[in-house]
């Protein structure tokens, strides 16, 4: 696992702990009251980096928040990840203006149009 990913766990204040996720379909959890990020030590690096990112995106929300919203709750995790993915890729590139964003959903497997429009947006937020 990549460091700067576990310190931006630990900067967030959350103790990051793998689990076998064979047979489950929960990839990973968060429980934000202990302050623990769990992942499914089987997933690949690049789900593995989803997971932690998504599951930070929910810092901030209630249990109340998530029960009358759940779908934006999901969403605002999701443009926390797409974010913060999006922010690194960035960094690998001599011009931003190369970005290719087909490529990036493809390699990040994002496929909803939600996803689309959330890493337009991020792209050009990110930019400038």
């Amino acid at each position: 696992m990549d460091l700067s990913l576990q310190e931006y766990v630990k900067g967030h204040g959350y103790e990051l702990l793998f689990y076998d996720n064979r047979g489950t379909d929960k990839e990973a959890f968060a429980n934000h009251d202990c302050k623990v990020l769990g992942i499914g030590s089987y997933l690949d690096d690049h789900e593995k980096k989803k997971a932690i990112y998504h599951e930070i995106g929910h810092k901030e929300h209630t249990n109340r928040q998530y029960e009358l919203n759940r779908e934006l709750c999901e969403l605002e995790a999701d443009r926390n990840m797409i974010h913060h993915l999006l922010k690194e890729e960035l960094s690998y590139l001599d011009n931003v203006n190369e970005f290719n964003y087909a490529r990036f959903m493809e390699k990040y497997k994002l496929k909803t149009i939600a996803d689309e429009k959330m890493v337009i947006d991020e792209y050009y937020t990110l930019i400038g």
